[in-house]
């Protein structure tokens, strides 16, 4: 058998130098056609480094518009000339100027030679299959289509609508069943020739140069009136994301090539050195097609393509939320903590623990009114500012946009309590990176030392333990990485543990040293408060010691003795 190839190229010619020059060692001839919108400069240049080849030819020229005819008619030139300069050809390949080989030359030729007469060419009837993801399909083949997309998109799509307000159809040639596919294959030399030399050659050519994106339809539909053996599918990987643009192929992917079935992979980035370093030696080892796994190389690309589409854990594309859309949450990409009722229980909590190892503890930063991150700093990095107004407006955008400014080795928390804005608790209570730790009613440490009346006191109360239980009920039902409630009773008998744990559910592991625990809030008050709450219809939890004044002091004293956090 004979291996023939066409290379189409438009820009970074230095690459194409490189893999024609690779194609011809190889005892391939090679005929390159290179878009006529590459400069005549570029051109000598490349015909200067690649005229000693004698079985590297150059086709005649053509201005390539995306989309258009013109891609076809410089397939067909440089296919009229590989065939006249190679009448002993078997089998013709055509790759772009960016393609690179999956696997060696030698392996390709034992396996065409393994399939002779077979034509290697992805071709999906219209009629049967849905080969088009987004856009037009039948259309293609029954309406004008003499604009540029690119170039003159308005008209374009405005020239559409009215074809279809007036019904008008174009009639499919009798001898042509309407075929697309990847515009890139492998066919004998005889069924290209056939489709070359077709005596209705004029004609189809005339009608494929009215249709949409002809160069996924005109082999792929000649081919099956020509070919009694072809096998639908590309020897070709190439796969594109939703907006139709091919993903490129870096040096990290290098070691996943060996589970493609493909012999070639489109496109390379012309910057990836070690990819062509490594795929265009001379004496590369094969990959056994027996070890190809399609669907894990697959699932390479379907993944890139879906957090394109839909974003990461805690990544989000610009100018809109992909997680509302896949039903999911979460604005960070690892853990971080949400602590509640921590800064009424202790004084000046969070700064009591900067100091940590590998811990960072913000204040309240959606607290309703007025707020700073940290020791009165309003400018957090990023020139993100603490400005209720701009948080409000989106607060998991400001969420999110806060957690990744402080982007650090550090572990992140944050104080949110039921006086802070509630927009932002259904996202952090179902965000599976978020773990709390809750003192229940902790609240009523603060309204109890407020200069407010009973009154006041008590319109207060009744609001903060309706959305402290609306909290409270979010969590059990939330999906977050993990919630650990006190009740006020349980925190004021053991601060240390209360706050041990907050430490730990940002870091299991951390290995902090030993702190001194912060002072705690006043609370002398408290009983009375909660005694008079009681007697006007509000039920709490926490239950003030029956003892006297006397012997409460003692115990405020006793629970402000600082403790030792290990």
């Amino acid at each position: 058998m004979k291996l023939g190839f066409i290379i189409l190229a438009h820009q970074d010619l230095h690459r194409t130098e490189q893999l024609a020059r690779f194609l011809a060692k190889n005892d391939c001839p090679v005929t390159l056609h290179i878009d006529l919108n590459v400069s005549e400069k570029e051109m000598g240049g490349l015909k200067k480094s690649l005229n000693h080849l004698d079985n590297v030819t150059f086709s005649k020229r053509e201005k390539c518009g995306w989309g258009q005819f013109s891609i076809v008619q410089a397939t067909l030139n440089a296919a009229e000339t590989l065939l006249e300069h190679h009448p002993d050809l078997t089998h013709v390949f055509l790759a772009s100027g960016s393609c690179l080989p999956a696997r060696p030359i030698k392996q390709l030729k034992a396996f065409l030679d393994r399939h002779r007469g077979i034509d290697f060419i992805e071709s999906c009837s219209i009629k049967d299959e849905k080969w088009v993801k987004d856009g037009l399909d039948k259309e293609r083949f029954t309406l004008f289509f003499p604009l540029s997309w690119r170039k003159h998109r308005f008209a374009f799509d405005r020239l559409v609508d009215m074809q279809r307000l007036f019904r008008i159809k174009r009639s499919v040639p009798e001898d042509i069943s309407p075929h697309m596919g990847s515009q890139w294959w492998c066919l004998t030399a005889q069924t290209l020739r056939k489709i070359i030399e077709d005596p209705k050659r004029q004609e189809n050519d005339h009608y494929f140069s009215k249709c949409w994106i002809p160069d996924e339809s005109y082999f792929q539909s000649l081919a099956r009136a020509h070919s009694d053996h072809i096998r639908p599918t590309s020897l070709t990987f190439a796969t594109f994301d939703s907006q139709g643009k091919p993903f490129l192929f870096y040096d990290d992917h290098l070691e996943h090539l060996p589970k493609t079935g493909a012999f070639f992979i489109r496109k390379a980035w012309p910057g990836a050195q070690k990819l062509y370093r490594e795929l265009l030696k001379v004496n590369r080892k094969n990959f056994p097609l027996s070890k190809a796994n399609e669907m894990a190389f697959n699932k390479i690309f379907d993944d890139a393509n879906e957090k394109r589409n839909f974003g990461g854990e805690g990544r989000f594309l610009q100018g809109r939320y992909p997680h509302d859309s896949a039903k999911q949450s979460g604005v960070f990409y690892k853990n971080y903590g949400i602590f509640t009722g921590l800064g009424d229980l202790f004084q000046d909590f969070p700064l009591c623990v900067e100091k940590v190892k590998g811990i960072n503890v913000f204040g309240n930063i959606f607290a309703r009114k007025h707020f700073t991150f940290k020791k009165k700093i309003l400018l957090a990095k990023g020139n993100l500012t603490a400005n209720a107004r701009l948080r409000n407006t989106n607060p998991k955008s400001y969420l999110s946009n806060f957690l990744w400014s402080q982007k650090t080795d550090k572990n992140i928390g944050i104080a949110f309590d039921a006086t802070d804005m509630q927009k932002i608790m259904p996202i952090i209570t179902s965000d599976s990176r978020a773990n709390f730790v809750v003192v229940k009613e902790a609240w009523l440490i603060s309204i109890a030392n407020s200069n407010s009346k009973f009154k006041g006191k008590l319109m207060r109360a009744q609001v903060l333990q309706a959305r402290e239980r609306r909290y409270l009920k979010a969590l059990a039902k939330g999906k977050h990485a993990g919630c650990t409630v006190y009740t006020l009773d349980e925190a004021l008998k053991s601060p240390a543990l209360v706050l041990q744990t907050a430490l730990h559910s940002l870091d299991v592991d951390a290995k902090t040293r030993p702190i001194a625990i912060p002072k705690l809030a006043d609370i002398s008050k408290l009983d009375a408060l909660v005694r008079k709450l009681s007697k006007n219809g509000v039920s709490l939890t926490y239950k003030p010691i029956k003892k006297k004044k006397k012997t409460l002091e003692s115990v405020s004293e006793a629970v402000s003795r600082p403790y030792v956090v290990k």
